[in-house]
């Protein structure tokens, strides 16, 4: 990867036992519906035992990152959305959006607000101002 290309990464949600196609395909719906492509996997330390994630990271060759703890509730601050589900279960208002700009750092940003893909949610963070 070259350094003028911004890393993209997708901060995933989703229900327990989630397989790897599903993962894929919605990382792939989501790539789609944003013209971007997506580097890094990153979740929650409470979905770090969902095997689905990690396979589909392994699939696609992509880095799969669970975020601290310390850094994912950080993250929650910035988040777009506000789900009472997300909060009730994760600590955080989204999940997928905390995950994502926890993987980058407090100078990371939302490329948009999550995506809701069957039992998932996506949400895509950078670095900085440039997409």
């Amino acid at each position: 990867m070259g350094m003028d290309q911004a890393v993209i990464v997708a901060g995933i949600g989703c229900r327990r036992g989630v397989d790897a196609d599903t993962v894929i395909a919605a990382l792939d719906e989501v790539s789609q519906a944003l013209g971007v492509k997506i580097d890094v996997i990153a979740t929650a330390p409470i979905k770090a035992d969902e095997p689905g994630l990690l396979e589909a990271a392994t699939q696609l060759g992509m880095a799969f990152i669970v975020v601290a703890q310390a850094d994912f509730e950080a993250a929650s601050t910035r988040t777009i959305t506000q789900s009472a589900t997300s909060l009730k279960h994760s600590g955080s208002p989204s999940l997928s959006e905390a995950a994502a700009l926890a993987a980058l750092g407090p100078r990371s940003r939302l490329i948009a607000p999550r995506m809701v893909i069957g039992d998932m949610t996506v949400a895509l963070a950078t670095l900085g101002d440039d997409e």
